[in-house]
């Protein structure tokens, strides 16, 4: 029973009559606000409003993991897969065409942004899908939905403080002749402006990673350069021109002379928890190329997800990238997660796609042509689910069982980090290990029919729970056949198999920081000489230097500063995860290697790389992938290049603002703060920090649209009962500004 009652009198679980609006098949999503159980324990009340064309068997939508108890007795909460939840009712089989019905739900926990809304939100009727034709999500139309009972903060980023961060963040400085982001080492001007040289390229020989040198003098302008890529660092080059020519297209003489301090300059793509087409991996191999990044982390296989053909192993794309409705694992398919209509033959919805071998050939010579290397990663012994459910697929379908993962009779229970109880290969098995051999085979194959040097496979290793493998007699056997004091043991073991595997083969593999940390002497000279990348990414602190100081080669990873899917501000429409902390534009520029892995200077110098992040829990769209790595991809570009401080705050921010403009009119998505509103004797006055873009306002507490009032200077409050504002630049929007009553 809760404290206090946040239903609307007479609603909660009640049948309403036709829908007036003559609208079928929609779902509104809305909470009723935080607040606290009678045992204290936060608690929130999820509505769902449903006009269906009739009669259906459940709803169905993808949250993260709660635990959910229906107001309505007669209404039913069911599990389908953590994160993925049914909702049944004998009030939902009477329903006539038009008839909206109210399910009210009382779910732990505190709901803080708009991201831990449920998506993937459809009808089942008849042991089919109905995919419903309006979804909304509205979530700041009342204070009671962000505020949370007993805590002072409110995390509304309200107009007043809205104005005052614009206020102090606009900055006039624009970046000076071809020291746009990442500003170069050194760039004499000689002060004549000179028709547009052609560049040429030639080599020499220097210890400098990605080294050039140009004389921009005369109509050819020869750039020395050691680079393995030297087309990557005339397309940097011939951005610099671009962006310093004038008017009539003269750019100014001058000396530059460049390289790049890390070697390792990387961003990290999932395209597992939800799908990204080969044109939209395309669009940011293009960003990271443009702005010096040259290693794109490809997250491609994961619980959710097996997203890029293996020709040995059909079943892993034929299964692992399809998600669909389903109580059941015997089908050759993924219970929907995140996202999706619950159909998993559905084209338009991220839950489902893959690269055929064409699609990553043309991908990885594409990266290539541009500088970038593409480093695949397929998430093991843990992060497993994709691949186990595929291949116990083919078990059943085949009956050869030398490719299971897991085996029958284990009783083990564990719970993950994101909440999965089946997810782990049984390292004890020789499945996991033929399998990653035939992995690893065809990928070979992949890249030299591109014609690509074969880069390091990324094995995952992280996040391998407790007693992952207590249930399971054939684990504990091998243990103590072997002399295994623990499971960590085990884990150890299964990557140091993997390595071997990746040794015979003469590849290098990659891995999160625990295949790296708290090892043995003799683990890590197995190990350690297959690695050529370990990623520390946890908050910063010791583990990066821990690493380091083995010798491993570290890239500086870590959550707080680098992984741009988490939230950027406390604003409860802005989505974005909150578990490690707030990661605004600022927090890749300060991801120094001090910061992030402290230590002497031999420790340091095994810090060979930096990677920005994106997990695509919440993403849904290209446009969303690029507001969340925009602009924060300039501050991860700028650290890659020069590790060690160099432009400060004001002088960052106005690069980035100078870059926004391009990319509003390349028709990019990107993240932009939103406006401020205050009242200033008497008037309504409003700001932005940029100093362009249109700012939209209602009066009437609605959200503010492209077509709202545009804002052209300070006006009467007079009758302003509830004032809301929006930034729009180009395709790109704020979140709306509320003026606090």
């Amino acid at each position: 029973m809760l404290k206090k009652s946040l239903f609307i009198a007479g609603a909660a679980g009640i049948l309403l009559g036709a829908c007036s609006t003559g609208v079928r098949n929609s779902i509104v999503w809305e909470t009723l606000g935080n607040t606290t159980a009678q045992d204290g324990h936060p608690v929130y009340v999820q509505r769902f409003t449903v006009t269906s064309d009739g009669g259906f068997d459940r709803l169905a939508f993808c949250s993260f993991k709660r635990n959910m108890t229906p107001v309505n007795p007669l209404d039913t909460v069911i599990e389908i897969l953590p994160g993925y939840y049914a909702v049944g009712s004998p009030r939902f089989a009477g329903l006539a065409p038009g008839d909206t019905v109210i399910v009210d739900i009382v779910t732990d926990g505190v709901l803080r942004n708009i991201s831990n809304a449920p998506d993937g939100m459809h009808l089942v009727a008849g042991g089919k899908t109905v995919r419903a034709e309006n979804v909304r999500r509205p979530i700041t139309s009342r204070p009671e939905q962000w505020l949370v009972p007993g805590q002072d903060h409110d995390p509304m980023i309200y107009g007043e403080e809205a104005w005052v961060i614009n206020d102090s963040l606009r900055s006039q400085w624009r970046p000076g002749a071809y020291m746009q982001i990442p500003t170069p080492k050194s760039v004499t001007l000689t002060g004549n402006m000179i028709k547009r040289p052609v560049l040429r390229m030639a080599t020499l020989s220097d210890a400098r990673t990605d080294y050039y040198r140009v004389d921009i003098t005369g109509d050819t302008a020869v750039v020395y350069t050691n680079s393995k890529h030297p087309a990557a660092i005339k397309n940097m080059l011939e951005r610099r021109l671009d962006e310093s020519a004038d008017a009539s297209g003269m750019v100014p003489s001058a000396t530059l002379e460049d390289w790049a301090d890390l070697s390792y300059r990387g961003f990290m793509f999932d395209v597992v928890r939800n799908f990204n087409d080969k044109e939209g991996a395309k669009k940011i191999i293009n960003l990271m190329a443009r702005y010096g990044l040259n290693v794109l982390h490809f997250h491609i296989g994961d619980d959710e997800g097996w997203r890029v053909e293996m020709p040995s192993l059909p079943e892993l794309t034929a299964v692992g990238s399809r998600r669909g409705y389903t109580v059941s694992d015997d089908v050759p398919f993924l219970k929907q997660i995140y996202s999706g209509d619950g159909n998993p033959d559905a084209t338009d919805t991220p839950a489902n796609g893959f690269y055929t071998v064409d699609d990553f050939v043309e991908l990885l010579q594409y990266a290539d042509g541009l500088g970038v290397t593409i480093i695949p990663e397929f998430d093991t012994p843990g992060h497993s689910r994709a691949a186990i459910r595929a291949m116990e697929h083919r078990y059943k379908t085949t009956g050869d069982a030398s490719l299971r993962l897991i085996h029958d009779g284990d009783t083990s229970k564990y719970t993950t980090a994101q909440d999965f109880h089946d997810n782990l290969m049984n390292p004890a098995l020789e499945g996991p290990y033929k399998f990653w051999g035939i992995v690893m085979d065809d990928l070979m194959a992949i890249y030299k029919k591109a014609g690509v040097e074969m880069a390091p496979v990324h094995i995952g290793g992280d996040e391998v729970p407790a007693h992952a493998w207590d249930g399971s007699d054939i684990a504990n056997k091998f243990m103590a056949d072997n002399g295994l004091t623990d499971q960590r043991e085990l884990h150890a073991y299964f990557v140091e198999r993997v390595a071997k595997l990746a040794a015979e083969r003469g590849l290098k593999i990659a891995g999160w920081q625990e295949i790296a940390l708290d090892h043995a002497d003799s683990y890590n000279a197995t190990v350690q000489p297959v690695v050529m990348a370990v990623n520390s990414w946890t908050n910063a602190g010791t583990q990066g230097a821990k690493m380091a100081e083995k010798g491993y080669p570290v890239i500086l990873s870590n959550v707080d500063y680098l992984y741009f899917d988490q939230t950027a501000t406390t604003h409860p429409e802005e989505p974005g995860l909150t578990w490690g902390g707030l990661v605004d534009e600022f927090r890749p520029l300060h991801a120094t290697v001090d910061v992030l892995c402290p230590g002497d200077a031999a420790t340091q110098a095994n810090v060979v790389g930096i990677s920005g992040h994106l997990f695509a829990e919440t993403v849904r769209s290209m446009g969303m992938v690029e507001r969340y790595i925009l602009p924060k991809l300039l501050g991860l570009a700028e650290r890659a290049h020069n590790i060690t401080p160099t432009l400060g705050d004001a002088e960052y921010f106005g690069a980035l603002t100078a870059e926004m403009q391009r990319w509003a009119d390349e028709g990019t998505q990107f993240y932009l703060r939103q406006p401020g509103i205050r009242i200033n004797n008497g008037k309504v006055e409003m700001n932005e920090a940029y100093g362009y873009g249109e700012i939209r306002y209602t009066l009437d507490g609605t959200e503010p649209t492209r077509e709202s009032a545009l804002y052209e200077g300070a006006f009467d409050a007079g009758d302003a009962a509830d004032v809301r504002a929006r930034l729009f630049v180009g395709p790109a929007h704020s979140v709306t500004s509320i003026l606090k009553k």
